[in-house]
């Protein structure tokens, strides 16, 4: 018997997607990347904006379709969209055999066992509050021929679940729940475990990594101690309020965490902040921001535009900020209303062609300063890591301490070992956004 995964949306959404694989291979599956040969499809959903949930109801309609044209006896939708819409989709979607929400994906097999006996649909959706705290899985997956899109030299470690912010546009903490931690000693272990199986980049990730900063930099001294400490250590979903000097100082004093950070600001002009419901405000942005240049560290940070009541002089703070080289990767989205949040009922809402013209024109300008940055990297030598798959004969791909897997760009070179996890490179040239390099 075989099983096909689907994962959409965030790294987060991925790793509750490999413990719902991992039940099927406990239990002697085997996974396939071929859809056409799988009697059980898993389908992962994603439903932080609106394109991502019409994603996921068409992946779920496409899938079904294997049902005829394939060898599948069980669609299962599993995510963000399966908790939030299950009573609605049960009815509107009779194709999907089994619904599981955010507290119930890790009972996956059961659920199929229990529809194969019944024959019934299956709707196991609770309220969130769920955080998977072991790692048994991470072995089975390891055996098997899945590859994660880190690939084989990194992996994403998630901290915690859920969120205690309460940012007006966000639905997240209403379909993940409160915040909810690991024990720390867990995290370490799970690391420790990664770093024997060959894994030389850790990416810590959480709705909010810097909620309880007291927590990280207890996780990263930890770790500077442990035999099981990785070669490079990343830190993404670092809110502003939750990054400070000693934060940044640990960063710098400890060698194998990554000169990076992600941390997504949203936006800079105070009255935005304020509607936003930001904890932070743009004088603890700008702060962080001349603290994390100061230091060396390369910043990748998200903006939203055409949220309710951004005028043109908000706009034009925000593209101010933005011109000044802060960032070396900028993620930019146009504000979507969510059913339920403060911000979908918010007078002054945005035409969406404005939001749109706002976030192209950012775009451009974000492009040249990228670019500017990647060229800084031309005629120099860094330490990369190997992805572990070639592009194409001959050409491999890695990345660098300012390069997050799969949302920043890559580096580009020639060579043939997949399997030595890093290389010295000399950056020759770049398109804007990936570099292209030769062995030291």
């Amino acid at each position: 018997m075989k099983v096909f995964l689907l994962n959409l949306g965030c790294p987060k959404n991925q790793k509750d997607g490999e413990v719902v694989l991992a039940s099927f291979l406990k239990n002697h599956f085997k996974y396939t990347t071929d859809i056409n040969t799988a009697e059980v499809i898993i389908v992962n959903t994603c439903g932080f904006i609106d394109e991502a949930k019409k994603e996921s109801i068409a992946e779920m309609l496409n899938a079904a379709e294997y049902k005829n044209t394939g060898k599948c006896k069980a669609l299962i939708a599993t995510g963000c969209v399966s908790q939030r819409y299950s009573k609605e989709l049960v009815k509107e979607l009779p194709e999907v055999d089994i619904f599981l929400g955010v507290s119930t994906y890790h009972k996956a097999y059961l659920a199929y066992k229990e529809f194969l006996k019944t024959g019934s649909k299956i709707c196991w959706v609770e309220a969130p509050g769920y955080i998977h705290d072991k790692f048994e899985h991470l072995d089975l997956l390891m055996k098997s021929t899945y590859v994660p899109e880190t690939n084989k030299f990194s992996a994403y470690v998630k901290v915690s679940e859920g969120c205690a912010n309460a940012c007006t546009y966000c639905s997240i903490p209403s379909i993940r729940g409160g915040l909810i931690y690991r024990p720390l000693e867990n995290v370490v272990s799970e690391i420790n475990f990664l770093v024997e199986k060959g894994v030389k980049e850790i990416v810590l990730i959480a709705q909010d990594l810097t909620a309880d900063s007291d927590y990280l930099k207890k996780l990263i001294r930890t770790l500077s101690k442990s035999k099981g400490r990785p070669e490079w250590l990343r830190l993404m979903y670092c809110n502003p309020w939750g990054v400070d000097k000693e934060l940044i100082d640990l960063i710098c004093k400890e060698e194998w965490v990554a000169k990076y950070m992600d941390m997504p600001i949203q936006h800079i002009a105070p009255s935005i902040l304020k509607r936003m419901g930001r904890k932070g405000d743009s004088e603890i942005i700008i702060r962080n921001l001349e603290l994390l240049r100061s230091a060396g560290i390369s910043v990748r940070s998200t903006v939203m535009l055409g949220f309710p009541g951004e005028t043109d002089k908000d706009f034009e703070e925000l593209r101010s900020l933005v011109s000044k080289k802060w960032f070396h990767w900028l993620g930019l989205f146009v504000y979507s209303p969510q059913e339920g949040t403060p911000a979908s009922i918010m007078s002054k809402q945005i035409p969406f062609k404005v939001a749109v013209e706002r976030r192209n024109e950012l775009d451009r300008l974000q492009f040249d300063i990228t670019k500017t940055i990647n060229e800084g990297y031309c005629g120099r030598s860094f330490k990369a890591l190997v992805s572990g798959k070639a592009l194409e004969e001959g050409i491999l791909e890695a990345r660098l301490f300012c390069q997050a897997p799969v949302i920043d760009g890559v580096v580009l070179f020639e060579g043939k070992d997949v399997n030595t996890p890093f290389v010295d490179l000399e950056i020759e040239e770049t398109n804007g956004f990936d570099l292209f390099a030769r062995v030291c």
